[in-house]
């Protein structure tokens, strides 16, 4: 079956199901991995690793060796140049080699990554393993991709209704037709099935039928499920009972099928497909007697041997249990519910049972506590439950690989990563990444091999999230990095990681005293006395009176520091609320405004101590200590209300500026920055723009505690209105897309667990960034390169609107992609006369103080 959005087991979860993490530290011992509680100090690594054999710690490895031991730390600590140094000189010893898989699970993929395609998603492998399947747009059409396991072969088929059949072949519906074409020798044959609506396709594990489910045309609104033989014959339309039948799961073996019953509205019959969910209730026929039964149920997963089927029933009173069918000969009597077999019952809320490939097992997610857990169960009844996973994030959508791993989903659905446990010892690895020291790679959907050889996975391995490809990806699982691959990724890790740390501490040169004098002045215990006080006005929806009183507690603090407060009233849906304005006015440049934003607001039933009163803590504290610390440019701090309805105070803000023409050249918005899930202080970049992106890193690593990664990321937050109004000019921090905490939007995201030096680590990189930006020149504008006489170009640029400028720096890009400089100039053009072999120019603006453009503006070079 497709593993796929619709289509469980549910390894590509949606939003509506609902970093760098990791389920446990590895200790570094040589010879091999162990684990430790996170909250053991360092001085007792060593003791973790002497011989415990006879204690039964299983998995807890021997003698570690002092450059690996120090290596690991540095990188706990983030110190990642001193770690990729230390595990490089490892490496390079002549007994190196027993230390790669070690060294590949903590700095990023231990097997093989190929790229398939740069977009994609409806991810399949053959039943054979020799194939992959995808499905993408291409301009407004939609095509199915098929090519073999190793990357060769590659086919192109028109629409996206495709299945692989254990017969060697893909099927494929397009315009009325069903297509068969043979994956050796491209042979294809054709069945007409005019007058049905398509909605899936599903092949039987005979080789030789297929399921359709579909409506007839002009049929009324059910849905119904289809048997086509492949070689001959009409449709045969299956009496499945009353009511819609989709998603056919066929047992092997032939005997029986399994299918969902949703309920609800009637379907149009015009448009089936854009109205069909599915919804609880399950049946199961004996294609043999004809028996068909229907039964309460949802989340099926029919082991690969058809020797069995697993799913959730939530009982009345709130019992939840994962039921078993044995699919024997008897296993759907003539009348009556069939026979089964309560595997877990429990009060907490569980999800997504998938069954073994030998059908001896289950693996399914259960809410512990306020996260979710893969857990196991055996099929035999015994009621026993083993624990896979152990971590605050959520572990979600088992699935297996082979019939002796299990593939987990750790976080929320923005970025979730999978893991490879072991399930009897709860060992596990990150399965796929971007080998990069700072950019996430958040992942989408997976598809396993049927004997475990690989994985294929959907991701936006760049950490590009708003671009809508997402490309496709083969992990291996057959081998592993080899010592030269792995020295060679560290290599360019380390490279990068200096090149990204020298370029900060030339940005910060000119001011780095005073950012240092000023970031020291944030505290913590300020911090948590706003937590507190915001705390005590409970739920802050724009519609509760927690709102009113927030925004009068920050008005009255502000304004005790001496600022001018704008209260913007307006009246979403006729309700009255206010965003909260501080400026600080710029010592030069007045006119040019870099905005500091937080929403303070939480959504109904939550009191937002994350979401995002830690947001607007930092701020606040921000307001503080820069208040005598003026910039050349403004700094106007927004405390934003009614984000989570809609976004509706940044809108608000923004509407007002664009009709006053303020001219805001930078923006930094934070939201979600206070929970972590152990000792490290980290949190994520979300940017538009990658000079502020580098500045915030470097803000964090010279002045501040904070662990920085980073994602191209904006959308559905109040970041992406100042995006839509002023451009590619935003960043800031938050937890999202690394969004572990499992509070998120609910009544438990409160107070103490927040962590309050995280918070203060935040606003100390956001004051640092934004003292550097609004005393740097922002991005030039109006840059156009023209040819001239000759084989040269003139580069012309719009004058640099700040006060103090000296000059204009220029760089060119040679065609094997190194930058060089050029020229720094004291106006707005030059001409190059020689481009050849030049592929991109690019300029920045230089100020009287040293200070230097915030980014690049680019040009290409015709």
């Amino acid at each position: 079956m497709r593993l796929n959005e619709g289509a469980p087991p549910a390894v590509s979860p949606s939003p509506s199901q609902s970093e760098e993490g990791r389920r446990a530290y590895v200790v570094p011992c040589a010879g091999g991995r162990g684990t430790f509680l996170r909250a053991l100090l360092p001085v007792v690594a060593s003791l973790l690793c002497t011989p415990l054999l006879a204690s039964g710690l299983a998995g807890v490895q021997l003698r570690p060796s002092a450059p690996v031991q120090e290596a690991y730390f540095a990188w706990d600590e983030g110190r990642y140049v001193d770690a990729i140094e230390g595990y490089l000189e490892l490496l390079e010893e002549a007994e190196g080699e027993r230390f790669v898989e070690e060294v590949a699970r903590l700095t990023g993929e231990l097997h093989p990554v190929r790229p398939v395609d740069d977009d994609g998603s409806g991810l399949a492998v053959s039943p054979d393993g020799r194939h992959l399947l995808w499905s993408r747009s291409i301009g407004e059409e939609w095509v199915t991709r098929v090519e073999s396991v190793e990357g060769g072969g590659r086919m192109e088929l028109p629409g996206r209704i495709a299945t692989f059949t254990s017969g060697g072949e893909v099927a494929y519906l397009h315009d009325g037709i069903l297509y068969l074409r043979n994956l050796d020798s491209g042979e294809e044959r054709a069945r007409e099935l005019s007058g049905f609506i398509p909605i899936d396709l599903n092949a039987a594990p005979d080789g030789r039928h297929l399921y359709l489910t579909a409506g007839r045309v002009g049929g009324g609104d059910r849905l119904h499920i289809f048997r086509v033989d492949s070689r001959d014959g009409d449709p045969e339309l299956l009496d499945l009972g009353e009511g819609h039948a989709t998603q056919p799961m066929p047992a092997a073996g032939g005997r029986h099928l399994v299918f969902s019953r949703p309920s609800g509205s009637p379907l149009p019959a015009g448009d089936v497909r854009e109205t069909h969910t599915p919804d609880p209730g399950l049946g199961i026929a004996d294609l043999e007697t004809g028996a068909v039964s229907h039964f309460d149920g949802s989340a099926p997963s029919v082991s690969a041997d058809g020797g069995g089927l697993a799913f959730v029933r939530r009982e009345e009173g709130g019992a939840n249990r994962i039921l078993w069918l044995s699919l024997d000969p008897v296993a759907v009597p003539s009348d009556g519910e069939p026979n089964f077999r309560v595997l877990i019952e429990t009060d907490r809320p569980l999800e997504a049972p998938a069954s073994s490939p030998q059908g001896d097992r289950v693996a399914y997610e259960l809410q512990v506590h306020r996260d979710w857990e893969v857990f196991l169960s055996p099929t035999d009844g015994s009621g026993s439950q083993h624990r896979v996973t152990r971590e605050i994030q959520h572990d979600r959508f088992p699935a297996w690989v082979g019939p002796d791993r299990i593939l987990g989903m750790k976080g929320e659905f923005r970025h979730r990563r999978a893991y490879l446990y072991d399930p009897e010892s709860g060992d596990g690895y990150r399965l796929f990444h971007n080998n990069t020291l700072r950019t996430i790679a958040p992942e989408y959907e997976w598809a396993p091999h049927p004997d475990g050889d690989g994985v294929l996975v959907v991701a936006e391995r760049d950490g590009d999230t708003i671009a809508p490809e997402r490309a496709v990806w083969w992990v291996d699982l057959t081998r592993t990095v080899t010592r030269a691959e792995l020295i060679e990724r560290l290599q360019t890790a380390l490279d990068d990681e200096v090149a990204l740390l020298e370029r900060g501490r030339n940005a910060f040169e000119p001011i780095a005293g005073e950012v240092g004098q000023v970031t020291q002045a944030v505290s913590v215990p300020r911090i948590r006395s706003y937590a507190e006080a915001l705390y005590s006005f409970g739920g802050k929806f724009f519609t509760e009176p927690g709102n009113q009183e927030a925004i009068a507690y920050l008005t009255a603090v502000l304004e005790g520091w001496g600022y001018d407060v704008e209260l913007q009233w307006f009246e979403p849906r006729g309700v009255r609320t206010a965003n909260v304005v501080a400026t600080l006015p710029g010592t030069s440049d007045p006119e040019l405004v870099y905005v500091i934003s937080s929403h303070f607001d939480s959504v109904l039933g939550s009191p937002g101590a994350d979401d995002n009163s830690s947001g607007t803590t930092a701020l606040l504290e921000a307001a503080r200590v820069l208040r005598d610390h003026p910039r050349r440019a403004t700094i106007q701090f927004a405390f934003l209300t009614a984000e989570e309805a809609g976004l509706l105070g940044a809108r608000e803000f923004v509407r007002r500026a664009l009709e006053d023409d303020v001219q805001i050249v930078g923006v930094l918005n934070n939201d979600m920055i206070g929970w972590t899930r152990s000792h490290r202080l980290d949190n994520t970049i979300r940017y538009s723009n990658p000079g502020i992106k580098d500045i915030q890193h470097a803000a964090a690593h010279s002045f501040s505690d904070l662990i920085t990664y980073d994602a191209l990321y904006y959308r559905g937050t109040d970041a992406a209105v100042f995006y839509d109004a002023y451009g590619d000019v935003v960043g800031g921090i938050g937890s999202y897309p690394v969004l572990g905490n499992p509070n998120y939007h609910q009544p438990t995201d409160q107070l103490e667990t927040i962590n309050q030096p995280l918070v203060a680590a935040v606003s100390r990189t956001t004051v640092a960034s934004i003292m550097l930006l609004a005393d740097s020149p922002a991005r030039l504008i109006g840059l156009d390169v023209v040819e001239s006489e000759g084989s040269g170009v003139e580069v012309l640029w719009d004058v640099a609107p700040e006060s103090g400028i000296t000059g204009y720096r220029v760089e060119v890009q040679e065609r094997e992609g190194e930058w060089r400089e050029v020229d720094l100039v004291p106006a707005p053009s030059l001409e190059i006369e020689d481009v050849s072999g030049l592929v991109r120019v690019r300029v920045r603006a230089v100020r009287d103080s040293g200070t230097e453009g915030w980014d690049w503006a680019y040009g290409e070079i015709p």
